[in-house]
């Protein structure tokens, strides 16, 4: 059976000669797994580095018979929807972009939760990476988002105010230096609790 799927890509790994082993985040939340057989190559079906990170793509695939919990299903081609072309333009907001691919692709490691929330927040993310004016500030309301989606994240007061504002609107929450890095500290607590070394 072939079926289409958006994805956020979380992660490649070249796999032999020519191959690529994809795996991305779809609207559900859901972390899936793809074979490209001829990724590296094939022009037509996977043209202009399509299958790299932080694509937001539109895959035709080819649904595994397998009977395991994480199916590896057979990619036939790609369509990019959206690029988020500035990420590659400035380390630093490369560099906070796959940070969080990082995270949540941990999360799908660590039995995470599907959830559409999850796929939303990582699109706002990586929107709002794009013209950041403050990326360690996004990289931590991105962080308490996460694990407010999974259920995980106690229910500390100095919380609030970064759950209450969206993503696009980081740069607004007050936070003195003080208060940032407090929050900051008892979010990575919590994390490294979670999910162990990132």
């Amino acid at each position: 059976m072939t079926l289409k799927e958006k994805i956020i890509v979380l992660k490649t790994f070249k796999h032999g000669e020519s191959d690529i082993i994809v795996h991305g985040l779809n609207s559900l939340g859901a972390r899936m797994n793809f074979f490209a057989r001829g990724g590296m190559k094939s022009r037509k079906r996977f043209a202009g580095g399509i299958l790299e990170p932080l694509h937001y793509i539109e895959v035709t695939y080819k649904v595994s018979r397998s009977n395991e919990a994480d199916p590896l299903h057979t990619l036939l081609e790609a369509q990019m929807l959206r690029e988020f072309a500035k990420l590659r333009t400035d380390y630093n907001r490369l560099e906070a972009a796959l940070y969080m691919l990082k995270l949540v692709h941990k999360l799908g490691q660590q039995g995470v939760v599907d959830s559409p929330e999850l796929f939303n927040l990582l699109g706002n993310a990586l929107q709002a990476a794009e013209t950041s004016g403050n990326l360690d500030k996004l990289k931590l309301h991105f962080e308490l988002k996460v694990m407010a989606a999974q259920g995980v994240l106690p229910h500390e007061e100095g919380f609030h105010n970064w759950l209450n504002t969206s993503l696009a609107k980081h740069e607004q929450i007050p936070a003195p230096h003080t208060q940032y890095m407090l929050v900051h500290a008892q979010v990575h607590e919590h994390l490294r609790h979670y999910l162990g070394p990132i």
